[in-house]
């Protein structure tokens, strides 16, 4: 068999493995007992530490290789291209791009994706629907306010940690929140890095990702001082095998609450503006009117970071993004984001 039948045998089974795992039916437990509880967690152990000794984002070299490595491979094959040929060689061309992406969408699934297919954390916590409450809803708010209230001058006193200090800073309360999750075994923090998509983070309103190939954390710089705890603590999250977006915050959050003030802080202030915008407006108005000037300007300066961001950009990522997690079998799109209220009313972790 020529070099180029074999090339195209693979490319033929490689897009064929990837559309049967991208509808093969995984069982959840499976899933959960042998990928997320074992087998990703002994690879982060390994590719997040690694990762974290390169000075610079892993993502951007990788992203960076495949773009000018289709690019250049489509411009040499049309260009060289023989008269008479060209449908022949643009058809193969395409062949190939896609046989690439299918090789990449494997690789996503075996290094972190299919733990958006593990059992929901639902199933592993004491959650309990009936306590997802109009009562315990408003309950929350006003906690939310008092505790915003009371910690707003130890943790602006404490002093913020930079991106590169909190690893040791709260990289314990991680683990402990893992161990109360029920992991035997825990993922290692990583060292939280700039991107050259900086500028695109900041235009989206994306304040971080998880790089899923080479297991690191990536954050836009521009997010506030007590923003940094929360929105690293949600990255770490991803790292632990926690892929769906409602379930990340919720750890996330729980990584803050065991922290200090600052942490404790940063959680809160993630979470008031969230519980508020399910409240009837007489009642958020009345809750808006008991928090202290202080954390309101905190509130008001996140808001203003937020106005940074360009409609239309953060429109079509968002449309992006929810496209990608539906196409990860999150039926709710990018609106399992607001499902971490529900998380913590219907575990009562929010009575600290």
């Amino acid at each position: 068999m020529s070099r180029v039948s074999k090339a195209s045998c693979l490319g033929v089974m490689t897009i064929f493995a990837a559309g049967l795992v991208a509808v093969l039916p995984t069982p959840e437990t499976l899933v959960e007992q042998l990928y997320s509880r074992r087998i990703y967690l002994a690879v982060q152990n390994v590719l997040t530490p690694l990762g974290s000794l390169a000075p610079f984002a892993l993502f951007d070299f990788l992203l960076g290789a495949v773009v000018i490595g289709v690019v250049v491979h489509w411009v040499t094959r049309m260009r060289n291209v023989v008269r008479g040929h060209r449908l022949r060689v643009f058809l193969s061309t395409v062949f190939n791009t896609i046989a690439l992406m299918s090789g990449i969408y494997l690789a996503f699934l075996l290094v972190w994706g299919l733990n958006y297919r593990r059992e929901p954390l639902t199933t592993k916590l004491n959650y309990q629907s009936d306590q997802v409450t109009n009562q315990s809803l408003s309950e929350l708010a006003a906690y939310s306010v008092g505790r915003l209230n009371q910690l707003h001058a130890s943790a602006h006193q404490s002093g913020w940690s930079t991106l590169e200090e909190l690893p040791s800073r709260f990289g314990q309360a991680f683990d402990q929140v893992q161990r109360r999750l029920g992991s035997s075994r825990v993922a290692v923090v990583g060292v939280p890095k700039q991107t050259l998509l900086q500028p695109y983070f900041r235009y989206a309103g994306i304040d971080g990702m998880l790089n899923p190939f080479s297991l690191e954390v990536l954050v836009n710089y521009s997010i506030l001082p007590f923003e940094r705890p929360y929105v690293v603590a949600h990255e770490w999250a991803h790292l632990a095998g926690f892929a769906d977006e409602s379930e990340a915050s919720f750890v996330g959050w729980l990584t803050c609450l065991s922290g200090d003030d600052s942490s404790r802080y940063s959680a809160w202030l993630f979470l008031a503006p969230r519980v508020f915008r399910h409240l009837k407006e007489s009642e958020r108005s009345r809750l808006w009117s008991q928090l202290d000037e202080r954390p309101v300007t905190d509130l008001r300066a996140v808001a203003k970071r937020m106005h940074d961001a360009i409609p239309v950009v953060q429109r079509n990522a968002s449309r992006v993004y929810n496209q990608y997690l539906r196409a990860n079998r999150v039926e709710a799109g990018i609106a399992s984001y607001g499902k971490v209220v529900n998380l913590i009313l219907g575990t009562g972790a929010w009575r600290e």
